[in-house]
């Protein structure tokens, strides 16, 4: 690739949100200080402001007669609003400045000539926090700098950040990639990478940092929407900065590697301590003890209890990049029928969806799974390679199975101890298992008591997320005058009388709606007792095809259902539906997908097993809710 040849010169990049107050002046102390005899060039990037910090902006540089760029973009956080800036600088250096802070008067002139002097790839000032930016007294200095010795510990281990304080060379900035957007802001991944650019690969450029004491910004103390300033920012991008670093950085020194991440657990645990009010026989306890003795610590395990400890906190901004990495997953499911597939789903999915470039291998180890049958347009896209009738952790003979592979991840999905043991066995570098309360499981979710079973195996897949998982399958406003209605059941038990769907139909044709009864093959006997009461005034489904099923319902405004497969197939199409239980737990088989799901327990409500406890002007009145 041809490196671009750029002009001796200072290019200004102002990163801004909700910043009315003070852009003004963070942007005067910048261009009062334009030389004649040098070039600069001002780029500001609004991250999605709703405030009237773009427009104030705008206004200042139309009437002053310098080189800019103004340009907004979504709300994606400085570390990303820097990297767009990129693609419009045209000059050597690269100061750059947030939209509160005010440089020193002579700031600009004194880093640039003090980096072409030593040769410095990037200046390291000083800086402070005032309440009132705008009345501080720099001090007219002009300190000699200095060349870190070792700026790689400082930075990585002692916490060093800053992007106002700093000044970069514009090929420096384009060669270790600009900042990390995996992460919000901007102020650690630049020095980091710079310090370490030469343990990134054989061959790779060292470059020098210098330091300076002369104060070259302040910003104002006193404001609630600095993003370093909200409780906990700081510690999770350093965080997730320093692992993204020593992950991409394979040459660092492993002793360095190891310091880094036990300080990350450390920290994790403190703020779980302090914060969360973790008890000492919390499982994370034991895992920050081994820790001090380098025991079970990996990047990637200590990058996802990372995620666990600021999971809950909503006001810590997190980058929502997909993880682009190649990983092997295996997932084993035991019997996998139409209910067990079914309820797997929402699972499947928001696993594919966090680890989209990955190779997800599913393995039946008993008999087949329906997902290679009836059920495989569901899983398509999902799954890249399905293994079924393989036979494999029902017996301790499978310890010594060979053939098995290697994966970065397996999930156990069932919770029979000696199969767990057995896929432990298998190498692999994360084991995921809920059997034992997580005790095999080498990550814990932050709820383990979840008694959905669709959203417990969602739990597994919110390990390696680092914002909450709130599932939900595309939906779509309906003037459809159908109402999906499933009056069967696999056993009597479950069934809501005939005679009070029947009811609900009789109303819903008073409303001018199109009662669609689904049946399957074996439920000939309802179908005729259907056509005797209604004659042609509903529409009736008899089908076994479960992906028919979908379509039929995706063509209805809601549903009904007793808690059966085809209630879990109507919500696998998105639209709202009413689910009836009487003796089956509400809370373990309620199926996910529409927001406006209701379940209806004759146990729960109307306190008894029996599932025609459930009065038909009850479910009536559920469904006007929902419709």
């Amino acid at each position: 690739m041809q490196r671009i040849k750029y002009k001796d010169g200072i290019s200004i990049i102002v990163t801004l949100y909700n910043k009315e107050e003070y852009i003004l002046q963070t942007l005067n102390s910048a261009t009062n200080q334009f030389k004649e005899s040098e070039k600069y060039q001002i780029i500001v990037v609004d991250d999605g402001s709703n405030d009237r910090s773009y427009k104030i902006a705008k206004d200042f540089l139309r009437k002053k007669k310098i080189d800019y760029k103004i340009f907004t973009q979504r709300n994606t956080g400085p570390s990303i609003a820097t990297n767009n800036a990129l693609k419009f600088v045209k000059y050597s250096y690269i100061k750059l400045l947030d939209g509160d802070d005010i440089l020193s008067p002579d700031s600009l002139h004194y880093m640039k000539t003090q980096m072409e002097k030593k040769f410095i790839d990037l200046l390291y000032g000083d800086w402070v926090w005032v309440k009132d930016p705008i009345k501080f007294k720099f001090k007219e200095n002009s300190p000699v700098s200095t060349i870190m010795e070792d700026p790689i510990n400082q930075f990585i281990l002692n916490g060093w950040g800053g992007a106002s304080n700093t000044m970069i060379r514009t090929e420096v900035m384009n060669e270790i990639g600009g900042c990390d957007d995996k992460i919000f802001v901007q102020d650690f991944s630049i020095p980091i990478r710079v310090a370490g650019n030469h343990l990134k690969k054989k061959n790779s450029k060292r470059f020098c940092i210098g330091r300076s004491d002369k104060i070259v910004c302040v910003g104002p103390s006193n404001i609630d929407q600095r993003v370093m300033s909200i409780d906990g920012q700081t510690l999770y991008d350093y965080s997730i900065g320093s692992l993204n670093f020593i992950n991409d950085y394979p040459l660092i020194d492993s002793r360095i590697r190891k310091r880094v991440l036990k300080k990350i657990v450390s920290r994790c645990w403190s703020w779980r301590r302090r914060n969360s009010k973790t008890e000492f026989f919390d499982r994370f306890f034991l895992t920050y003890i081994l820790s001090k003795f380098n025991f079970g610590l990996s990047n990637d395990i200590v990058k996802y209890h990372v995620y666990k400890t600021w999971l809950d906190n909503s006001n810590v901004r997190k980058s929502n990049k997909s993880d682009k990495r190649k990983l092997k997953i295996l997932v084993y499911v035991g019997l996998d029928l139409l209910g067990d597939a079914l309820l797997k789903i929402p699972f499947l999915k928001c696993l594919r969806k966090t680890f989209p470039h990955s190779e997800i291998i599913w393995m039946a180890g008993k008999g087949e799974t329906i997902l290679n049958s009836k059920l495989k347009p569901l899983s398509f896209g999902l799954i890249d390679k399905i293994i079924d009738n393989y036979n494999f952790g029902s017996s301790f003979l499978d310890f010594f199975k060979e053939g098995i592979g290697k994966y970065d991840i397996v999930i156990d999905t069932q919770k029979r101890l000696l199969t767990t043991l057995v896929l432990k066995n298998i190498k692999s570098k994360i084991f995921i298992s809920s059997c034992a309360n997580y005790i095999f499981s080498d990550l814990v979710p932050i709820n383990t008591k979840e008694n959905n079973l669709s959203k417990e195996l969602i739990q597994l897949v919110q390990i390696f997320n680092n914002q909450i998982i709130n599932f939900k399958l595309p939906q779509k406003d309906t003037n459809s005058k159908k109402i999906a209605i499933c009056p069967g059941a696999s056993v009597i038990w479950k069934r809501w009388a005939l005679e009070n769907f029947i009811e609900v139909a009789n109303h819903l044709l008073r409303l001018n709606l199109i009662p669609t009864f689904i049946l399957g093959p074996k439920e000939k006997d309802i179908e005729r007792n259907l056509q005797r009461e209604f004659e042609k005034q509903i529409k009736i489904f008899s089908t076994d095809d479960p992906i028919e099923t979908i379509k039929i319902a995706k063509e209805c405004r809601a549903g009904i259902s007793n808690d059966t497969g085809c209630g879990h197939l109507l919500a696998q199409s998105g639209i709202p539906i009413i689910t009836l239980f009487g003796p089956t737990d509400h809370s373990k088989f309620a199926p996910l997908g529409n927001q406006k799901n209701v379940t209806i327990s004759s146990q729960d409500i109307f306190k008894s097993k029996n599932i025609n406890a459930i009065p038909t002007d009850y479910v009536i009145r559920k469904l006007k809710m929902i419709i």
